[in-house]
């Protein structure tokens, strides 16, 4: 058998934690020993069934294999736990699940702060459902990993575009590009006047048009955004920030896309637009006359207010002297 060794597991633990953990390799090792099993090193498989004949709850388990990794990487050897993340997306076999582009349609593009939000959501909605990103994958994004040509790679990848620009990954891509410059600087004009929706084109490829290389300048794409659409320079989105955004965008596809006003704003045709100059002058006469009655009437419903407030105080002081208290004798 390996010599067993007691190394400090981590010079951030108090002696209580070290001792706690120290008893749960102690427990393995003694395990080890009875059922002929190596402990330095082990194998996953030898972990999994020490676990499962001595269960006990989440964070105890949790313990146990901290001890187990501990041990091993102290001693120089691998890690017999392999780290497999999560994948925040679904498997695309998944019943009932939507579709990335069904997601991406649903998602705002235009108009701040909801414009912003949801541009940099349909960026990270890019990186965990069409390039299947894990979260710690997709937090370390950078400006390197982005390059932007007649196709839209990152890290390698290419991002599909598809033939709505709703829905176009590409798109997503090069729209929170856009962006993501003066959101990092914390231009918040440069980022309204950006999302300004009567500027707003959604009939054609935002990935076909030149992106200004502004968004180079941040030295994260994966922006936290609080909730007045300021970004959190310097942190990365959280794991728990990209595990509730997820389904809260999935749940607002379920309800169908969104009708998303864009473009220069036409105004609505009155019945004024056909009148000649004469009769012009005429509605314009007609419209003072209105305005002079009904300033008049004003006048007249004030001086009626007036007076009745006149009798009612006229109409109590003769009471009002009549039950005051005698204060001269």
């Amino acid at each position: 058998m390996t010599p067993q060794t007691s190394p400090k597991l981590d010079p951030k633990l108090g002696p209580n934690s070290e001792a706690l953990l120290e008893a749960h390799w102690g427990r393995f090792v003694a395990w080890c020993e009875a059922a002929g099993h190596e402990s330095l090193p082990t194998t996953a498989a030898t972990i999994g069934q020490f676990l499962t004949l001595f269960p006990g709850s989440a964070s105890t388990q949790r313990l146990r294999r901290r001890a187990i990794r501990a041990h091993h990487i102290a001693a120089g050897l691998p890690d017999p736990i392999p780290t497999v993340e999560a994948r925040v997306w679904p498997r695309p076999e998944a019943p009932d699940q939507a579709a990335v582009e069904e997601v991406l349609a649903a998602i705002p593009k235009y108009r701040y702060p909801i414009g912003l939000r949801g541009r940099r959501d349909a960026f990270l909605i890019v990186l965990l459902g069409v390039l299947h990103l894990t979260r710690e994958q997709a937090r370390t994004i950078t400006p390197a990993d982005v390059a932007v040509t007649s196709i839209v790679r990152i890290r390698g990848h290419v991002v599909p575009s598809s033939d709505d620009p709703v829905s176009c990954a590409a798109c997503a891509v090069t729209r929170w590009l856009r962006i993501a410059g003066p959101v990092w600087t914390g231009f918040r004009g440069d980022v309204i006047r950006l999302l300004d929706p009567t500027k707003g084109n959604l009939d054609q490829h935002d990935c076909a048009q030149p992106v200004p290389g502004e968004w180079r300048r941040a030295e994260q794409l994966l922006l936290p955004l609080d909730v007045h659409g300021w970004a959190r320079t310097g942190v990365s989105l959280s794991g728990r920030s990209m595990t509730s955004i997820i389904p809260t965008r999935r749940a607002q596809a379920a309800d169908g896309p969104i009708a998303e006003a864009v473009g220069a704003i036409a105004r609505q045709p009155s019945r004024f637009d056909a009148l000649t100059l004469q009769e012009t002058y005429a509605e314009l006469g007609a419209t003072e006359d209105a305005v002079d009655a009904a300033i008049a009437r004003l006048t007249a419903i004030w001086n009626d207010a007036q007076a009745l407030d006149s009798d009612l105080e006229h109409a109590a002081t003769p009471h009002e002297r009549a039950i005051a208290p005698d204060i001269s004798s």
